[in-house]
């Protein structure tokens, strides 16, 4: 049986429905019935726990085949130690996997989790990876994608009411967009295959390169827009606008420091990209199939 951590996020939701497609026993976890009911209708077997619940999750692990890691969700916008928080989640996780003794395991980990600190919630999933490497007897594959597109969901709001694209990023640095999609299909295709061997590192660069001036052009294409631009906020601005939406001093030090570390580099893809590590799904796509009926549904 496969086991799914995280089962109702963008990835691991993916990664369960292409499993469950595919003809393979899956357990899905999650912290809400309810929210897991879509995958019982579909034969998954449902199991809820809270993600540093060490026993339910030991539990959950028994006879697994093998498990998709993550730690959900990326940040919490009140929180005001977002370390402690993963690390009591990754405190579960892995004698969970030490007692059930699992072979196998997939981790959803980031570009960037090569680097011990100054990006973000990403220095958790650097942490991630160091303390399930350490794991005797347990195959492990981190998949480090690019930026996910789905972040860019956010520039609706923000063109609705300023009429331009906007952010902390800067303007002309390229970034490797990626679709969830596209990195929850890669997550079920290597466990489904399970053809690798002691602990390896998988990038994902997504479909193509792209500057926030790009993405904007995109966007505005989509939405008839054809002058819209994006403008890179300054750090009180961007803070301000984090404030106004109630996020904690403690979690916006964090999200500025991911932009930080993307503009300067310090985040970055250590291969060069290929047809190995680059992805289908095109922001065109995203744009058109998620982004614009948002819009859309939000101009109304």
């Amino acid at each position: 049986m496969y086991v799914i951590t995280g089962a109702t996020s963008r990835t691991g939701s993916v990664v369960a429905n292409y499993l469950i497609e595919k003809g393979e026993p899956v357990r899905v976890l999650g912290r809400n019935a309810e929210r897991l009911a879509t995958f019982a209708k579909k034969g998954a077997d449902v199991f809820v726990a809270e993600p540093a619940d060490q026993a339910a999750l030991t539990k959950a692990f028994a006879g697994a085949k093998a498990v998709y890691v993550m730690l959900q969700p990326n940040y919490i916008a009140t929180s005001n130690d977002f370390r402690a928080f993963q690390d009591r989640n990754m405190d579960a996780i892995m004698p969970a996997l030490e007692k059930a003794k699992v072979k196998y395991a997939v981790s959803l980990s980031s570009w960037g989790a090569d680097q011990p600190e100054g990006t973000g919630p990403v220095a958790g999933l650097h942490r991630l990876e160091q303390r399930l490497n350490r794991i005797v007897g347990l195959n492990v594959l981190h998949i480090r994608p690019g930026y996910f597109m789905e972040n860019t969901l956010s520039q609706v709001d923000t063109i609705l009411a300023r009429n331009t694209a906007a952010g902390p990023f800067s303007h002309n640095v390229k970034f490797p967009f990626i679709a969830t999609r596209d990195v929850g299909l890669a997550a079920g295709e290597a466990l489904l295959k399970l053809d690798f061997q002691g602990k390896q590192i998988r990038e994902l660069h997504g479909n193509q390169d792209l500057t926030m001036l790009e993405i904007a052009a995109i966007i505005g294409e989509a939405i008839q827009y054809p002058g819209l631009t994006y403008v890179q906020d300054s750090k009180e601005r961007s803070r301000q606008d984090l404030l106004d939406l109630n996020f904690s001093e403690h979690i916006i030090q964090l999200i500025l420091e991911v932009a930080d570390a993307m503009n300067a580099g310090h985040i970055q893809m250590l291969e060069p990209r290929s047809a190995d590590n680059s992805t289908p799904i095109s922001y065109e796509r995203f744009v058109s199939e998620t982004l614009l009926p948002l819009y859309k549904l939000k101009k109304q």
